[in-house]
């Protein structure tokens, strides 16, 4: 019986595996670190990619007649500014995982950032009934999310705040598609009902545990690997018949559906689980501490795992988003 337990919390949780895909996020740690080179590397990066954003709403408005541009421009501009904020809040974390200081972004976290950015425009293309270029961004957008890994792997280019960033924009980017193809009547109900309980345990377990505890752990699970990787499948095949309309293709429409409510089904016993094992098991030592700027956590358990499921967010023990890799950057 133990043994079978332990497998399931390996599943869930991800423990126990590769602890360089690992890393635990202090809350005290957040805002506190200075890393001016990193931050103008940064800066540099958020406004070439908010200019090629104009250019690509301009575009996107063009084409669709300039319609709701002035709550699609507010809208994509809020966006833009809280995601930096919240990165430069974070560019303390801008350090490979032995702790040593990088200088610059590196082409991974660009990559990321970019992902987040067109969160936005893939939006307005739902709403706008537009499926076909809907389904060429969420190809684009998938793509980024498979080099990015892929580049910080390859040249060893990992670090620290890659490790937050990938699984927080693929939570928020799973969450906005899936929000989005609910709303226009691609998904039903019940998807869009189990997304936004999936969204809520995620965002709501993690500062539960970084406020509780003080630091979360962003570690990628077995579980939440596969369910994104499915989830990622059925939405491409789901927006690709739904864009091109093919003979025959109603049912197999019906069936992608159910498969996609299914999968999303599980990723909200996943984080269930995940918050359980978290919370259950953890050690009391730490609950209610705050880890001081720099210093390292106290001994004596393990870090709060970050619950969730794409990236998921991206962006779940760190895959947020239905199955976002925390190995990456």
């Amino acid at each position: 019986m133990q043994g079978f337990l332990r497998r399931i919390r390996w599943l869930t949780s991800g423990r126990d595996c590769d602890p360089n895909s690992a890393f635990d996020w202090i809350s005290g740690r957040v805002g506190s670190r200075q890393n001016p080179d990193g931050m103008r590397s940064l800066l540099h990066a958020a406004v070439a990619l908010v200019l090629a954003c104009a250019l690509l709403d301009l575009f996107l408005l063009w084409r669709h007649d300039w319609v709701q541009w002035e709550l699609f421009s507010f809208l994509h501009l809020a966006w833009v500014t809280a995601f930096t904020v919240g990165t430069v809040l974070n560019v303390g974390f801008l350090e490979t995982i032995d702790g040593r200081q990088l200088h610059r972004l590196g082409g991974p976290n660009v990559l990321t950032l970019a992902r987040a950015f067109l969160i936005p425009p893939l939006v307005y293309l739902m709403a706008m009934h537009d499926y076909r270029t809907a389904f060429l961004f969420y190809a684009l957008v998938i793509g980024t999310d498979v080099v990015d890994g892929w580049w910080a792997r390859r040249y060893h280019l990992r670090s620290k705040l890659g490790i937050v960033l990938d699984p927080v924009t693929d939570l928020f980017f799973h969450l906005a598609v899936f929000l989005s193809m609910a709303l226009v009547g691609i998904l039903g109900r019940w998807a869009l009902a189990l997304i936004l309980i999936r969204s809520g345990l995620l965002l709501g377990g993690t500062a539960l545990l970084y406020f509780w505890k003080g630091r979360v752990r962003i570690q990628p699970t077995p579980l939440g690997k596969s369910t994104g990787f499915l989830l990622s499948v059925a939405t491409t095949l789901l927006l690709i018949l739904v864009a091109f309309q093919p003979p025959q293709g109603q049912a197999a429409i019906e069936v992608l559906r159910k498969l996609v409510t299914i999968l999303l089904g599980i990723s909200v016993v996943h984080a269930v689980a995940i918050g359980v094992i978290n919370l259950g098991w953890g050690s009391a030592s730490v609950r209610g501490q705050r880890v001081a700027p720099g210093s390292a956590p106290r001994s004596g358990g393990d870090a709060g795992d970050l619950p969730g499921g794409a990236h998921m967010p991206g962006g779940d023990a760190g895959d947020l988003p239905g199955g976002a890799r925390g190995d990456r950057q």
